[in-house]
């Protein structure tokens, strides 16, 4: 059910993995008043706590997140330790009107537990699993189980969606031990508020995180807040006033930082701080124009492996997401050189297809050829549009992050030229797995014309 925003506890602890609602820990002494022990008795009970063996808890988390309708939001499924683990598995519940699954990626102890991914969703729950080796648990590490990325849905602004880790299970390399048992895991659920570009925000209780690309009224931001970068390197808008307990902070793009200059944010308030997480160097700057200031934060990433194109200019977040297409293939890598149809190679990385690539010493020559995007079927009456991609020669669809817009056109006359529907020309981003060969379904709002059909394309469509 679609509810409004209203404040909550999110902070819980599940006695048992897998099973039953997590209960908010007690005080000690009423703990011992519900076990039966005798008030007088009660230093007895804490003496054992003391001196007994404090087991290490476990910890998921998930954040919360300010976002506009119809923008998307990249969520880190967090695991606090994996030390003695080869697997982990969490599963979300949110709102299914509000939010939309598009992507889940295996998060950062992919580098740790290479061995598999998996991700479930079933309306309104999502599991996520990530298996290492089954010969050597884990030493030590901690990082995210998975990245999931949702859709906000449009029409929501002003409403909310829980993210709530609602179970969680961990195992060591036998597949039998329950590595919890005596360690309850620590679940914090997280929230996304939608709110509309002219509303007024505050935290309500939990620290939160602003996503890239949001635009609002006004915005002020606690200790623990932060707002994100794009990797468009397009800046959070607030046409009012901003307010910070010193330095905001900034978190990475969905993608990673990549070395370039990123646009933070644009407000009428002067004299802000920042501070980026996860990157040393950078750098900051302000521009400020009919009484609107923008300040901006010049990044260099050490180590970085460049990513050159003769084609195009690439965007950072093009550049991320063709070393990510081809992590597999970049040991003893210094350069990567791509080529590809021209202007049309990022757009190509962002439908998830891999490039075919060859060796030059160190350099990695990637060849992208053009992908075809078709609509297979549409169905006027249910507003189901069936659509599939088709990798070029030698490339192969392995991401799950194929990006495009369906836009509507129509007429009420054969005899005249079908025109864009602008009401209808949604922004729409279908996202494949590759497991279906480039094949999915999407639902459109059908407009009134007598005659409709749609396109699949590479940009956004305007009025």
């Amino acid at each position: 059910m679609v509810r409004e925003i209203e404040m909550r506890n999110t902070t819980s602890v599940q006695q048992q993995v897998g099973g039953g609602r997590g209960a908010t820990a007690l005080p000690w002494w009423r703990v011992a008043a519900r076990s039966g022990i005798a008030p007088y008795r009660w230093w007895v009970a804490l003496l054992a706590m003391v001196v007994a063996p404090v087991a290490l808890a476990y910890q998921v988390s998930v954040g919360t997140y300010v976002a506009n309708a119809g923008r998307q939001i990249t969520v880190p499924v967090a695991l606090d330790s994996a030390a003695g683990l080869s697997y982990a598995s969490a599963t979300i519940t949110y709102d299914p009107q509000v939010l939309v699954v598009t992507k889940a990626e295996a998060g950062s102890l992919k580098s740790l537990m290479a061995e598999d991914f998996v991700a479930v969703d079933t309306n309104g729950m999502l599991t996520v699993s990530i298996f290492g080796s089954t010969d050597a648990n884990v030493a030590s590490g901690s990082g995210s189980i998975a990245n999931v990325t949702f859709a906000v849905r449009e029409g929501t602004a002003g409403l909310y969606s829980d993210l709530a880790v609602s179970s969680v299970e961990l195992g060591e390399k036998s597949g039998v031990k329950d590595v919890t048992a005596g360690n309850p895991v620590q679940t914090v659920s997280g929230m996304v508020r939608v709110m509309g570009e002219t509303a007024e925000v505050t935290r309500l209780e939990n620290a939160e995180i602003v996503v890239a690309d949001t635009a609002l009224g006004a915005l002020s931001l606690s200790a623990g807040d932060a707002i994100q970068a794009s990797d468009a390197q397009t800046a959070i808008r607030v046409s009012g006033a901003v307010s910070a307990s010193g330095a905001i902070a900034v978190k990475a793009p969905a993608n990673g930082w990549a070395s370039g200059t990123y646009a933070l944010l644009s407000t009428t308030t002067a004299g802000l701080a920042f501070s980026l997480e996860g990157v040393d160097g950078a750098t900051f700057s302000t521009e400020t124009a009919n009484g609107v200031t923008t300040y901006y934060a010049a990044v260099s990433v050490a180590g970085e492996i460049p990513v050159t194109c003769a084609a195009e200019v690439l965007s950072a977040g093009a550049k991320n997401q063709i070393r990510s297409l081809l992590a597999g293939q970049l040991s003893g890598v210094t350069e990567i050189v791509v080529s590809g149809p021209q202007g049309n190679v990022g757009l190509i990385a962002d439908m998830g297809i891999a490039p075919s690539c060859t060796r030059d010493g160190t350099r990695l020559l990637a060849n992208y050829t053009m992908p075809e995007l078709r609509i297979t079927q549409f169905d006027p009456k249910t507003g189901a549009v069936r659509f599939k991609v088709t990798p070029g020669a030698g490339n192969q669809i392995v991401s799950e992050i194929a990006t495009g817009y369906i836009h509507m056109y129509g007429t009420n006359s054969l005899s005249e030229k079908m025109k864009y529907i602008s009401q209808v020309g949604f922004d729409l981003t279908p996202y494949l797995k590759a497991e279906t060969k480039g094949e999915g379904t999407l639902y459109v709002t059908l407009g009134t014309h007598t005659f409709l059909k749609v396109k699949i394309e590479a940009e956004v469509k305007e009025d």
